[in-house]
């Protein structure tokens, strides 16, 4: 439940060059206890929504207009812990799926836009079938996943109570879902997997297995999850398209933005056109990597060789092809554990005839966050050819995988920088406008780990619509409270004592103030 809102204008204007930065509006509150996770839907002009699980059973669900301004909220109950699978956004309403286990029991909550009314369903599935994503119809929902085979889908029909698998068998391999939605302004969807084919140095035995072959398959597709078409984007040049995503460039036109890995171990991003004759032209990290201040070639070999990249979603807008991303990387750290081991009475001594220690001594890794050094910025021209391309420097640790920049239609930048929000127009230059949350983080002074949770920062930001973000931050901090009604008794201490009293029991409590802050660049 929302505990306070409070709304903060800002007046200041970052003016550079005629073009600038403007914070449109920020708004704070608080949740009692400490989230398990939060995520923030961004619905271009309808608005967005804002998703906290706020202990083991109850998720809060808000839901803001484009000016910020709060339309309703709600508590549902869950029974899983994780994020949603997925969300589903139509002109009225948003759907969002969880799951705990692939392929068992789904929930499914409907919110309509307007006014918050929820509709919610569950249903098994028995099947072996992996989702990856869906999309959710009048009545019901398709989900995109595979199974040992390749491609397939499943459709459940909610006013039935039936589900079935639509298999066609037309997508072979170990397949992957790119993308999975409707096309704009149409009744289809598409699709786009992502497919390796395996070989053996040993075929007969089948040992030694190894990549033969990875493409790229956009598929166009009816409502009830009919392949109508499909269109392979292959290698050239023995580079091989791995991950894809479509963007609709306007006038039938499309293009496919994505990731590609050479037969020698080059990786880059490339640009193609499936339903055109247009040759697909790619770009390599080496290249992309270059910035302002040269990597060595040793940050530079690390992060290409031992580092994934997150790509965003691309955009079309002013006749340019916009894409990015970050580079990311689990991090773990090994800790060894003097453990208990077996107790002897004779201690850890010579006389002790179960050996000379007491102690068992095990390691293990821990899991110390995602960690992403840097970022990239490109822009295309209608064919594909490479207008510009730049190199965002974050070096973040998070525990959410998710990208740690956004881009807007005016082809701004903004990301998380040390806890602020950074803008950036390349246009008009490289260095970035820094926004604060408050005066809780010292300018010089280094903040401990442990601490950072209790001062405000920024942790995430979001393309919204047009030139807008969405940022989103927060602080913990931790309540001292007491219950007058719930006493407990002080006893005598000590040879002459102390005299008997009373004393109120004591408790703490977390407390998080959550930050929702849009700002404006490009314009």
């Amino acid at each position: 439940m929302l505990k306070k809102i409070s709304f903060l204008f800002f007046f200041s204007f970052l003016l550079i060059s005629g073009l600038f930065a403007q914070v449109q509006r920020n708004i704070e509150f608080d949740v009692l206890g400490q989230p398990s996770w939060e995520m923030v839907i961004p619905m271009e002009e309808k608005g967005l929504l804002l998703l906290e699980k706020t202990d083991l059973t109850k998720l809060n669900v808000y839901c803001f207009d484009k000016e910020l301004n709060k339309v309703w909220e709600k508590v549902v109950f869950l029974d899983t812990e994780n994020k949603p699978k997925a969300y589903s956004i139509d002109p009225h309403r948003i759907s969002f799926m969880f799951s705990e286990t692939s392929g068992m029991y789904y929930q499914v909550f409907r919110f309509d836009l307007d006014s918050g009314d929820l509709w919610q369903q569950g249903f098994e599935l028995r099947d072996f079938f992996v989702d990856e994503d869906y999309v959710f119809l009048d009545h019901s929902l398709l989900m995109a996943g595979h199974d040992k085979e390749g491609a397939t889908f499943f459709l459940q029909d909610f006013e039935s109570g039936k589900g079935e698998i639509v298999d066609e068998g037309k997508v072979k391999g170990q397949v992957t879902v790119n993308q999975f939605n409707f096309i704009p302004g149409s009744d289809n969807l598409e699709c786009v997997w992502g497919v390796r084919e395996f070989g053996y140095a040993n075929e007969k035995k089948k040992k030694g297995q190894f990549v033969k072959n990875a493409y790229l398959v956009y598929g166009l597709l009816d409502r009830e999850g009919h392949l109508l078409k499909k269109t392979e984007v292959k290698q050239e040049k023995g580079n091989f398209p791995v991950h894809g995503q479509m963007v609709d460039m306007g006038n039938g036109q499309r293009a496919m933005l994505g990731t590609y890995q050479s037969n020698v171990g080059d990786k880059g991003v490339f640009v193609a056109f499936p339903e055109s004759t247009m040759p697909m032209q790619t770009f390599s990290y080496t290249r992309l990597l270059n910035g302002e201040k040269a990597l060595s070639v040793k940050e530079l070999e690390e992060i290409i060789k031992n580092y994934q990249f997150l790509p965003n979603r691309p955009l079309y807008s002013d006749n340019r092809l916009l894409f990015g991303g970050t580079f990311v990387k689990a991090q773990f750290k090994t800790v060894s554990n003097n453990s208990p081991g077996y107790y002897s009475p004779y201690g850890g001594g010579l006389y002790n005839p179960y050996g000379f220690g007491n102690s068992n001594y095990s390691s293990k890794s821990i899991f110390q966050g995602y960690h992403y050094p840097v970022g990239i910025f490109m822009e295309f021209a209608e064919t594909g050819e490479m207008l510009g391309n730049y190199r965002i420097d974050i070096n973040n640790v998070s525990f959410h995988l998710e990208p740690m920049l956004a881009y807007n239609q005016k082809g701004a930048v903004s990301y998380c920088l040390g806890g602020d929000l950074a803008a950036n127009n390349f246009n008009i230059g490289t260095k970035p406008l820094l926004y604060k949350l408050g005066n809780g983080r010292p300018e010089n002074e280094k903040v401990k780990e442990n601490e950072k949770e209790f001062l405000p920062g920024y942790n995430g930001v979001k393309f919204w619509y047009d030139n807008y973000f969405i940022a989103i931050g927060g602080k913990n901090k931790i309540e001292a409270s007491s219950v007058s009604d719930v006493k407990t008794q002080r006893k005598r201490s000590g040879i002459f004592g102390r005299k008997s009293g009373e004393n109120p029991n004591a408790y703490t409590q977390i407390r998080k103030t959550i930050y929702l802050t849009k700002i404006a660049s490009g314009i």
